[in-house]
């Protein structure tokens, strides 16, 4: 027969500890003064009354603080491997002969990662958390620190028209403010040898009109922060309804200006990139290769590179931009590439941070506050981006992150006012 065991019981503690509170003196001060405003006010809470209710009321308040502290148990990040470990323990203690199950408990008990389990404190869920969307390909967890992929980089596409004119479009390049996707110009007034056209971004907006100067064969151009092109006049006039569609995407640009024929590839971004317009200049001509001036969207020289092989490729590394550039048929001296750094829309898609690709995943943006498997398809999300405080042992972050980087990005973070403790 089993031989009973002395058992562990609360109650004669709780008892002792609500008789303590009974007989506690109740405070006779009725009345202080208030600093610095020379009068005196009541505080209720120091009025004389009965022991009874000052006890109650007291217990009361502890009571309080005790539910408070209770309740944000299980936000710390030991708490469930704890609770599963002291739960599968003291029913091995009890009955030796289930020791066995205490793994199935353990597993059982345990559970992943819930969503806002790494916070500590927000100001207030409206003000600190952004509804965002997580990039297909990215399955993160409640609690990972993520970036958003803001820039990309690539060209803007020379269009032809759509419709019953047959003027070109030329001398197309980007703006800072350039977005990826269609720009698409419209002519919605004919007129003899030009007419007047509509502008709208990938995103929807209504740039300022295009009015084309009549005149035959005629060329105007237009500028804006987004996109820039000329429209030269054709045989046969634009009708209302005729469109150019301007593709801003990550195809490479091609070589403009001149008789050489090489390819860019293995284009990407430093990490003082700037969106707009790269120009790639061939300044003096070298048999098969070429003497390249990079500029910047500011106008400024990135850097020059020179190579001289028959069929081979140069790369050029700056903290701007990165590409390959190979040789076919030879350069001319003016031959150029524009490459395009443009903007993703809506400010970017959320992806795990990464301090090494510089497409604006390389900021740390905030902390992911619910687990969203985005395996297949970009997926809603939410983040912690601003006003909170959360746990630096429940942040989640993407393999070979050291501790290092972490620190960089924890001032990411403290920037935007989310705090890592």
């Amino acid at each position: 027969m089993r031989t009973p065991r002395n058992r562990f019981t609360v109650t004669p503690f709780l008892v002792a500890f609500f008789a303590a509170l009974v007989c506690l003196p109740a405070t006779s001060v009725v009345k202080v003064a208030a600093r610095g405003l020379g009068v005196e006010h009541e505080q209720s809470w120091r009025r004389p009354t009965n022991d009874l209710a000052a006890s109650f009321a007291l217990a009361r308040s502890l009571l309080s603080r005790l539910r408070t502290h209770l309740a944000a148990l299980p936000r710390q990040a030991l708490f469930r491997p704890a609770v599963a470990i002291a739960g599968a323990m003291a029913v091995t203690w009890w009955y030796p002969d289930t020791l066995w199950t205490m793994p199935v408990l353990v597993g059982v008990l345990s559970e992943g990662r819930h969503a806002g389990e790494f916070l500590l404190e927000e100001r207030a869920a409206d003000a600190s958390r952004e509804n965002i969307t997580v990039l297909s390909g990215q399955n993160l967890k409640a609690g990972a620190v993520v970036g958003r992929v803001k820039y990309g980089i690539g060209r803007v596409s020379i269009p032809t028209v759509v419709g019953t004119g047959d003027g070109t479009a030329s001398l197309v390049f980007a703006g800072p403010e350039v977005e990826v996707g269609s720009y698409v110009l419209t002519c919605t007034a004919a007129a003899a040898h030009g007419g007047v056209f509509s502008l709208t971004t990938p995103s929807g907006k209504a740039l300022p009109a295009f009015t084309m100067a009549g005149g035959t064969g005629a060329t105007t151009a237009y500028t804006s922060r987004h996109i820039n092109f000329s429209i030269t006049d054709g045989a046969a006039d634009f009708i209302a309804g005729d469109s150019f569609t301007f593709v801003v995407s990550t195809t490479a640009p091609t070589v403009i200006g001149g008789t050489g024929t090489g390819v860019m590839t293995a284009m990407s971004l430093g990490p003082d990139a700037k969106p707009g317009r790269y120009q790639v200049i061939n300044r003096v001509v070298v048999t098969n290769g070429g003497d390249f001036e990079i500029i910047d969207p500011d106008g400024n020289s990135v850097g020059r590179f020179i190579w001289a092989a028959s069929g081979s490729t140069a790369a050029f590394t700056s903290r701007q931009i990165n590409f390959t550039l190979s040789d076919a048929t030879d350069y001319i001296a003016g031959n150029y590439c524009d490459v395009c750094v443009f903007k993703q829309l809506a400010g970017g898609k959320v992806v795990a941070w990464d301090p090494t690709t510089y497409d604006g995943r390389h900021r740390a943006d905030g902390v992911l506050y619910d687990n969203v498997d985005a395996s297949l398809s970009d997926l809603a999300g939410v983040i912690v981006t601003r006003d909170a405080s959360v746990i630096k042992g429940s942040l989640e972050w993407a393999t070979a992150i050291t501790a290092a980087q972490k620190e960089s990005a924890y001032l990411d973070l403290a920037s935007r006012g989310v705090i890592a403790r």
